[in-house]
């Protein structure tokens, strides 16, 4: 590489002094604005003759773009310098992706490919962040969990999703594979989920602030469990065919379900398991206590956070103590119990029925 630039740098008469920003001033600058050296076309003939005239990042052909710019990879602003090591021919779209805020720009980030080349330059390979796509965001993004940017961390903008670059350069092939040997379950082919909602079956159980636990056994090569609220979302990989999920109440009460997963477009059941609670005593009395503060006061408070505001304001005469912030918390509780009543009379006359319900059936 070193022998490379040397002969770029005789080839194309590049001055070694104008690698530095203080190797010039501003009248003998490209542009006349101190930023870019004189010899700047010479800079850029260079660079894109040793990418073979091919976008660093996605690998378009410079002559198939309206726009194409050469890139510093340390940006001038944080000191970077010129020397062509520090440089990097794009595409307009794929430039305007390491500038995303910068709107003089000629290219659009939200247009460059969402995945570098295989041979992208490792200091640009970067995975743009994806549009109106929720699946294939939270994939994405997933990445980022088990991998940080390296050699490519000074293309990290808030339009990327940061991983390292060779995991950035191998996702647009093999993301779901990727995704699976790391356990996680690609939303952007086919998946089976499992959504577990525990059903109370009466007013101590409704109220326990126990938690139930889960084991899962299933045939596939992965699977995630993610908490949902009141409910237990299970994803399983597409080859999955068999699982069992068995429940665990508060009183070691266990439920096993025995579920086919069969859809050719992935299985969405809904499994409703009843739960249990230890009976009222001396030494149940204090979690019941604060189970009750929590199930009918501060469940209700989030839930009429809004509308409770929208009637204080709406109808101020209907507050308390002529609008004092506990009258305005009393309205945002008594509205939350309003439109919570028919879930919380649910879960307080719930019974020990279980019930599977096929989503894509119903």
């Amino acid at each position: 590489m070193r022998n490379q630039s040397k002969q770029s740098y005789k080839k194309h008469d590049i001055q070694r002094q104008y690698d530095s920003q203080n190797g010039y001033c501003g009248q003998e600058s490209y542009y006349g604005d101190g930023r870019y050296p004189p010899d700047w076309d010479g800079r850029r003939e260079a660079v894109w003759e040793r990418q073979n005239y091919q976008c660093g990042r996605c690998g378009v052909y410079k002559g198939d773009v309206s726009v194409s710019e050469v890139h510093h990879i340390k940006h001038l602003s944080n000191e970077g310098s010129n020397s062509l090591d520090n440089l990097v021919g794009l595409c307009g779209n794929c430039h305007a992706l390491m500038h995303p805020d910068n709107e003089k720009l000629r290219g659009n980030p939200w247009q460059a490919d969402l995945f570098p080349d295989t041979d992208a330059n490792r200091r640009v390979a970067v995975i743009r962040e994806p549009n109106d796509n929720d699946d294939l965001e939270t994939d994405l993004q997933r990445l980022s969990e088990f991998s940080s940017p390296d050699t490519n961390n000074k293309a990290v903008t808030s339009a990327t999703i940061p991983t390292d670059a060779k995991l950035a350069t191998q996702a647009g092939n093999n993301l779901p594979s990727i995704l699976i040997n790391n356990g996680f379950v690609p939303r952007i082919s086919s998946y089976h989920r499992v959504s577990v909602e525990p059903t109370p079956t009466g007013l101590l159980s409704a109220i326990s602030p126990r938690e139930i636990t889960i084991n899962v056994t299933d045939d596939g090569q992965t699977r995630e469990i993610e908490e949902h609220g009141n409910s237990i979302d299970i994803y399983h990989t597409a080859d999955t065919k068999e699982t069992e999920i068995e429940v665990t109440d508060s009183v070691d009460k266990k439920r096993s379900h025995q579920l086919e997963l069969a859809h050719a477009d992935g299985e969405r059941l809904s499994v409703r398991s009843p739960i249990s609670a230890p009976p009222l005593s001396v030494g149940t009395l204090p979690e019941y206590t604060l189970g009750a503060i929590q199930y009918f006061g501060w469940k209700s408070l989030k839930t009429g956070l809004i509308p409770g505001l929208i009637v204080a304001f709406v109808f101020p005469s209907l507050v308390p103590g002529n609008g004092s912030l506990v009258g305005t918390l009393g309205i945002m509780l008594l509205v939350g119990l309003l439109i919570r009543s028919w879930s919380i009379y649910q879960d307080i006359t719930g019974t020990a029925t279980e019930e599977i319900i096929h989503d894509r059936e119903s």
